[in-house]
């Protein structure tokens, strides 16, 4: 059997020869979604400009009425009942931790519940403050 030009072409030439179109639609499909990537952020963010500028607006106009006492005394009392809620699990939890009886299956808390618990403890702490801090502003700064 003769031996023709075709057979001596190495198998390493014919897979340069192939990866160069391969190379180009790779290259071209990565640019269309860093095209589509960028056309997707500029459009989620003209609609988070749109729903926070109407949030505003409404927010300006129905101000005085979300303020009505039948609306903020709810919330507040929600909020402050939410908040001792918190705190309540919170102290159990640490009471149930502490005990004696529960020494032999304590294991170090992780760094994630130890922020867990931290961030926990400062909103119900930081709402307590707010709802006080509105129940004693209120009177003296919107007289009926």
């Amino acid at each position: 059997m003769p031996v023709t030009d075709a057979d001596l072409i190495s198998p390493v030439e014919e897979t340069q020869k192939s990866s160069s179109p391969s190379l180009l639609l790779s290259s071209a499909a990565f640019v269309g979604s860093l095209v589509e990537g960028a056309c997707a952020i500029l459009v989620a963010s003209a609609s988070a400009k749109l729903f926070v500028g109407l949030g505003a607006v409404a927010g300006a106009v129905k101000a005085s009425r979300l303020h009505a006492d039948i609306v903020r005394i709810p919330v507040l009392l929600v909020s402050a009942a939410a908040a001792l809620i918190t705190l309540l699990v919170l102290w159990n939890a640490w009471r149930a931790r502490n005990r004696s009886a529960a020494r032999w299956r304590q294991k170090p808390m992780t760094l994630r519940e130890k922020f867990s618990l931290a961030i926990a403890l400062l909103a119900s702490v930081l709402t307590l403050a707010l709802v006080i801090g509105e129940a004693i502003e209120h009177p003296i700064f919107h007289v009926h």
